[in-house]
């Protein structure tokens, strides 16, 4: 069985501020160090055959932190963020009414439909499942990404939500919490979701 535990980044100013992140490479801030410390304070007795991030540092940072005795922390493209274009460093309450119905197609169909600059869902979901079926089929691996990256995995697993379920403006998705835990038991091609944003590492504080 493949025990895979999926990790979002910590927090960011650009969190904090409600701002468009995506592909830009933006530090953690005091908060985001600290929420990744008190998840390091719980998996610090759990083994981790191996450890992969996001190359984007706040990613890269987050794992560092959970993760100081691994060496060999590997970096991987494919588990950044996905490129919101000309989105990117502006506030999701700024956009317009036309670029929030561009993004909100894109999010439940067509998938191919791309911001301005920017990546589809369809690239995402691509470059998420080749870096997943690549995985080893047996041993613990904790992946640190993003909340668009590990949504597209497990959308992967489960379908992803399309305008036929309750139009254009509606769906459904998932919410993960800065420095939560997504995780899949992989066996033989079956995928159990054991768990889905557990961040009760930082509700405790």
């Amino acid at each position: 069985m493949l025990d895979l535990w999926l990790i979002r980044h910590g927090e960011t100013d650009w969190n904090s501020k409600g701002l468009i992140q995506g592909s830009s490479d933006i530090p953690l801030n005091e908060v985001g160090v600290g929420q990744a410390q008190s998840l390091h304070d719980r998996l610090k007795e759990t083994t981790f055959d191996r450890v992969y991030t996001s190359d984007l540092q706040r990613a890269h940072q987050t794992a560092k932190i959970v993760f100081p005795t691994v060496l060999d922390i590997c970096p991987e493209s494919r588990l950044r963020e996905i490129n919101m274009g000309c989105f990117e460093g502006r506030r999701w309450l700024d956009l317009t009414p036309e670029e929030k119905a561009l993004h909100a197609r894109g999010v439940v169909g067509p998938y191919h439909l791309r911001i301005p600059g920017g990546e589809s869902s369809d690239d995402l979901q691509a470059r998420l499942m080749t870096w997943r079926d690549e995985l080893p089929t047996q041993g613990v691996i904790a992946a640190v990404a993003h909340g668009g990256s590990i949504g597209a995995i497990l959308f992967g697993v489960i379908g992803r939500p399309t305008s036929r379920d309750s139009g254009v403006q509606g769906g459904w998705g998932f919410r993960f919490e800065n420095t939560s835990i997504t995780r899949l038991q992989i066996t033989n091609g079956h995928v159990r979701v054991h768990t889905v944003n557990d961040a009760s590492h930082v509700n405790k504080h």
